[in-house]
């Protein structure tokens, strides 16, 4: 079950980078990770509060409020490299270089004592990183610019607030977690929005003709989909997790295609068949532990 959470959470990751792309026409990047972050926290919150009149929850109080509180702090911190760099930096460079994460997780979790991946994860950690490259870039030459070093820090900030989320989600109440990740997450995004660069576009106008895309993005992304990934690891080894998270970059392209007329190459044809190949490694991987 964890493994297929994990698949369902990407495929609206995947989705929602179209609504990032028209979202960020009319909210700063600061800005929109703030409101996202605070209305996924208050859809959760309501589903807390409407689960909790009919049934009861195991409940792990430190591990709910702590490690949602530490994997909100990651987890802004994350999303805010990456949409600093994207601004420097070409949106496929910015998805492959994020996507590093799937290679920095199984060396994470083997330093803090987590046991060596399994072959089956390292050969799904190259595949995936292969046809991640592939559907992102296309084979065109990578710099190394101030764009390109924002993205990689978002990628060592996604691995770490993964293991976060491997360290506490499992014994605890996940959607309680996922509400207090996403507050904390809006919360930390909230002193920025003052800023010139942000405050110039928070008008009536501006919200009214993102508001859809802003809604996307915060109930199905941050709400509904960072859960599915909590409920997911709280199931499934972190390397592992990983890897199934890179099939986002075949939804990504795919979206792409059928919302924009986006043609795929054949190096994306090629990638997507290597991220594929890539999963069902993960999935014998998690099926053998």
């Amino acid at each position: 079950m964890g493994p297929l959470l994990i698949i369902l959470c990407t495929i609206i990751w995947g989705t929602a980078f179209l609504f990032q792309k028209t979202g960020s026409e009319h909210y700063g990047p600061f800005t929109l990770t703030c409101y996202r972050n605070i209305l996924a926290g208050f859809f959760l919150l309501a589903v807390v509060l409407v689960r909790d009149r009919f049934t009861s929850v195991a409940r792990n109080v430190r591990s709910e409020y702590l490690g949602g509180a530490a994997s909100g702090v990651v987890l802004f911190a994350a999303m805010s490299a990456q949409q600093l760099g994207i601004e420097h930096t070409t949106p496929g460079v910015s998805a492959f270089l994020t996507a590093n994460y799937i290679l920095l997780v199984p060396i994470f979790s083997w330093v803090v004592g987590r046991g060596r991946p399994a072959a089956l994860v390292w050969i799904g950690v190259v595949l995936a990183l292969a046809g991640t490259y592939l559907i992102s870039v296309g084979g065109s030459e990578l710099g190394l610019g101030r764009g390109e070093l924002w993205t990689l820090l978002c990628a060592v900030l996604f691995a770490a607030q993964i293991m976060v989320v491997d360290r506490f989600a499992s014994g605890c109440d996940v959607i309680r977690f996922s509400m207090v990740q996403t507050f904390v997450a809006g919360i930390c995004a909230a002193p920025f929005v003052l800023l010139p660069s942000e405050a110039s576009r928070l008008t009536f106008e501006h919200f009214r003709a993102g508001w859809f895309s802003l809604f996307y993005v915060a109930i199905m992304s941050s709400g509904i989909a960072y859960t599915m990934q909590n409920l997911g690891q709280a199931r499934t080894n972190a390397s592992v997790a990983a890897v199934l998270m890179s099939f986002e970059s075949v939804v990504g392209a795919i979206s792409g295609w059928l919302a924009l007329g986006d043609a795929f190459s054949p190096a994306q044809i090629a990638g997507c068949a290597l991220v594929f190949s890539a999963v069902i490694l993960a999935q014998f991987a998690s099926a053998r532990r």
